[in-house]
């Protein structure tokens, strides 16, 4: 994917941080920081940048899928701002000028409720339970997994298997994102990795979770466990969310 073109990015700058409209300088970086922690934060600058200076240069430190993301998001869903929010109209006419830039409209990415920032941050906190508690990390972990794919599956119109199985629900994970099981012999071979990644991760939680625990109400404490059931899981997760979000229905 290539970074958003300098035109457009300089475009949202002025709707969004021009002369009394948008952000205040602050908060381009506090809302450009919450796709990555590379963006520098306000106080780095140690003086008064010109706001629009301000939202390119942090919109480039980003990645150039993390940049789409960013500026898709502004024009759908934009946050408080301590000026004036651009129009509706105004919004919708850059986020047309925003996609037309792509080889492929990313169409999830205009009614998905999914984004991989939020996932991440879902994803440490369920990193965060690894010491105090392993179990509750692993059951954090498949939860976000089930989640992810049943939305996936239903925002893509399909209903999601409800029988808690994961391995089905990856099953349709993969064919409403048109995976072919059969005619590429290496994406299938990633595919099983990726079903045996699932597979340990759901078996791991029916064993060893917070909801089931083990026999004589022993759980899992090893920490070292835990940190690879949720490292699989958001790696997992965070694949398909970005093809479900950049890939046309």
């Amino acid at each position: 994917m290539r970074a958003v073109p300098r035109e457009i990015a300089q475009r949202f700058a002025i709707e969004f941080a021009g002369n009394r409209v948008g952000f205040s300088g602050r908060e381009i970086t506090d809302y450009l920081s919450r796709y990555s922690n590379v963006v520098k934060p306000y106080d780095h600058y140690g003086f008064t940048p010109k706001r629009e200076d301000l939202f390119v240069e942090a919109l480039y430190s980003l990645l150039p899928k993390e940049q789409y993301y960013a500026l898709t998001d502004l024009c759908l869903d934009p946050p408080p701002m301590r000026y004036a929010v651009p129009s509706e109209e105004v919004r919708r006419n850059l986020l047309n000028q925003l996609h037309s830039h792509l080889n492929v409209e990313p169409i999830g990415m205009r009614f998905s409720t999914l984004r991989e920032h939020t996932f991440r941050e879902d994803w440490i906190t369920a990193y965060g339970r690894i010491i105090a508690s392993p179990a509750a990390a692993i059951t954090a972990a498949r939860t976000l997994i089930e989640t992810a794919f049943k939305t996936i599956i239903d925002e893509r119109g399909v209903v999601p298997d409800r029988s808690g199985d994961l391995s089905r629900l990856l099953r349709q994970v993969e064919d409403v994102l048109q995976f072919n099981r059969a005619e590429n012999q290496e994406e299938h071979r990633i595919l099983s990795g990726l079903t045996n990644i699932i597979n340990g991760v759901a078996g791991l939680s029916n064993q060893a979770g917070d909801r089931h625990g083990l026999v004589g109400g022993e759980g899992i404490d090893n920490p070292t466990i835990a940190t690879l059931v949720v490292n699989a899981s958001g790696t997992v997760a965070l694949f398909f969310i970005e093809r479900h979000l950049l890939m046309p229905v």
